[in-house]
């Protein structure tokens, strides 16, 4: 039996995922399939750590940032043969307001901000609604179960709309794709030639399936480094994202600059105490629980999508190579999308809706299948009766 496949009862806990369920559905008992969170215990290493902090009792000021500097950057080289210089790195509670420092520091209200659609929906959320940037989107082409980068519309937008930043899922998330490095050096030939830094949101890329490897983009275009920002985290990794720490590879002196700068006035620097032990001891003793938990998460994708092919045929599945989020294109499906999402709340399993990532995605599903097994064979259950309805 595997660790993960104990049943960890969520409700009462002040989860987004579980007790926020029923509002967001509007009804009771649903298989929440939906948020990116797992629904594992974190490492038996990082729970210890804390344990030890809390017997010791005094929870005061403290200066982490050393030790967090050694742990992530002997990870990224071991995990990605990634070099970062402990210089270019700060830290930030999250990924997503990250992305809102970078624009922030890179653009200025009203400025174009270049995407893939579908993407994942914090992208629009900051850069349009919060930021007031113009959201404009490059289309994502569903080929042959996976997401191909439509590079002769991206190049037309770069060259006619005035692009001041690319903002980039890689992987990416909610197609699963592990961007291969000529894909990556393609994009960035792209931005050179017309003089676009890029945010890369790396946040998934341990989370990469085997045989799949992970390029960091600023491995992949060196020579193009410093106008690029890696957005990087433990917390989907070790499913920690309540502990609010991440940390931005920032090689160009101008732009750490400009984002210090933000931090300072948005008094965004700080990581708290168990965010700091949280990177620290799962960078440091959490590989064997990340490896256990791809191979599990694979053996789920492999029963998922098993279970369509026999019993919703006209689903496809995409290729899962990264992330624990499954995409499937219900397009075929004889019903519209609306209708298909209420069918399969109805019947009992909670998804997220693939227009909620760009109108490229309608039609689509997100499903999250980082649950043990049994609670995954219910999830599909409902998931599929919906379908069939």
């Amino acid at each position: 039996m595997s660790q993960f496949d104990e049943v960890i009862p969520r409700l009462g806990t002040n989860s987004v995922k579980w007790d926020g369920a029923k509002e967001l559905f509007d009804r009771d008992r649903v298989i929440p399939m939906w948020i990116a969170d797992m629904d594992f215990r974190a490492p038996k290493p990082v729970l210890d750590a804390f344990r030890c902090r809390i017997d010791h009792g005094i929870f005061g000021y403290t200066n982490s940032v050393e030790p967090m500097l050694d742990a992530l950057i002997d990870w990224n080289k071991k995990r990605h043969d990634f070099t970062i210089n402990r210089s270019d790195v700060l830290f930030n509670e999250a990924v997503v307001p990250s992305i809102s420092l970078a624009l922030r520091a890179l653009t200025e209200k009203g400025d174009k901000v270049l995407m893939h659609s579908p993407v994942y929906t914090p992208f629009f959320r900051v850069a349009g609604e919060e930021l007031d940037r113009e959201v404009v989107t490059t289309p994502l082409e569903f080929r042959n179960h996976r997401f191909e980068i439509d590079f002769s519309d991206m190049e037309t937008k770069l060259k006619t709309q005035d692009i001041k930043l690319f903002l980039l899922c890689n992987p990416q998330n909610p197609g699963g794709r592990v961007w291969h490095p000529d894909e990556l050096k393609k994009m960035v030939e792209l931005c050179k030639r017309y003089n676009v830094p890029i945010v890369s949101d790396e946040i998934h890329s341990d989370l990469v399936m085997e045989p799949f490897i992970h390029t960091p983009l600023a491995k992949a275009c060196p020579e193009y480094q410093e106008q690029i920002i890696t957005l990087m985290a433990p917390t989907k990794t070790f499913n920690l994202a309540g502990l609010k720490v991440s940390y931005l590879i920032v090689p160009g002196k101008k732009y750490r600059e400009k984002i210090e700068a933000w931090q300072k006035y948005v008094h965004a620097a700080g990581i708290n105490e168990f965010g700091q032990i949280a990177l620290c001891t799962a960078y440091r003793e959490g590989e064997a629980w990340l490896d256990e938990l791809r191979a599990y998460v694979l053996e789920n994708y492999h029963y998922v999508k098993d279970q369509i092919e026999r019993y919703a045929p006209e689903v496809e599945v995409a290729n899962l190579e990264a992330t624990y989020l499954m995409w499937l294109d219900a397009r075929k499906v004889a019903k519209d999308e609306k209708q298909l999402y209420q069918d399969i709340i109805d019947a009992g399993c909670g998804i997220q809706l693939g227009s909620d990532f760009g109108e490229n995605g309608r039609g689509f599903i997100r499903l999250n299948i980082a649950c043990p097994r049994a609670t995954l064979e219910k999830g599909i259950a409902y998931l599929i009766k919906g379908i069939q309805k």
